[in-house]
């Protein structure tokens, strides 16, 4: 590990940032790996303690990172119970967290249309794998996820090693394929019930349920997911949670 360069216009911590980032990107860093101690970055980085725990505690913020007691930092992982809800924020009437399973309805390949190809960054026609997912709650379906995701970046995935993973979609991605998520982009509306949607959620065809585009990101911003998600809303909510929280 080399000592960092930097110009006078970029803060440093940011410069060991990105430096801690090319070393998780590249599996250096693996999920669920001890980085070296804040000394041992202060060295290889050749910058002071302050501007390595700056750093750190951003990418904690971000829940890239997670600090443990008597064991020190170590690389987040989708298995962590904490960054499973920092991308499912759906809550029930008394606003607590929102519990569900997960029941596979098919698994498919394709090729990506011009929309999806425009989503995932890729040519029309790039070879994707397609999935219609569903959540249930206590044995009742509250959503149905239609999910796409690029076969080259994702490589002999087939439905049975899809169904049979541990633990949340995203925790599977870095499990079996090295691919951590590290930003998704929603955008939400409201649509009508079609009658695969509504088939899905035991309700009537036309019903109103919430309607959410995701983009999942790896590192270096390449997409890695676009999924859409119809949300029977009666019974759960959406929560966006924004800004510091003590």
């Amino acid at each position: 590990m080399s000592a960092t360069r930097h110009s006078s216009d970029q803060p440093l911590y940011e410069i060991v940032r990105a430096g801690i980032l090319e070393r998780l990107h590249t599996g250096e860093w693996a999920a669920g790996d001890r980085i070296p101690t804040e000394p041992q970055l202060a060295e290889a980085f050749g910058v002071g303690i302050g501007t390595i725990r700056r750093a750190v505690e951003e990418l904690v913020a971000e829940r890239l990172l997670i600090r443990r007691a008597r064991l020190g930092t170590v690389v987040a992982k989708f298995g962590d119970e904490h960054a499973f809800d920092h991308y499912f924020n759906f809550v029930d009437e008394n606003g607590e967290a929102v519990h569900v399973t997960a029941q596979l309805l098919r698994f498919g390949k394709e090729r990506a249309t011009p929309t999806l190809a425009a989503a995932l960054k890729l040519e029309r026609g790039a070879r994707l794998a397609s999935v219609e997912n569903l959540r249930l709650r206590d044995g009742a379906p509250v959503m149905l996820d239609h999910l796409w995701f690029p076969l080259d970046v994702f490589p002999n995935l087939d439905a049975e090693t899809f169904a049979a993973r541990r633990g949340s979609i995203y925790g599977f991605y870095q499990e079996h394929f090295g691919i951590s998520v590290v930003r998704v982009v929603e955008d939400l509306s409201g649509a009508l019930a079609n009658e695969n949607v509504a088939g899905a959620l035991n309700i009537e065809v036309g019903t109103p349920v919430l309607r959410i585009e995701r983009t999942a990101y790896t590192f270096k911003d390449r997409p890695v997911e676009f999924r859409v998600r119809f949300v029977e809303s009666s019974q759960c909510a959406y929560r966006n949670v924004r800004g510091l929280q003590d």
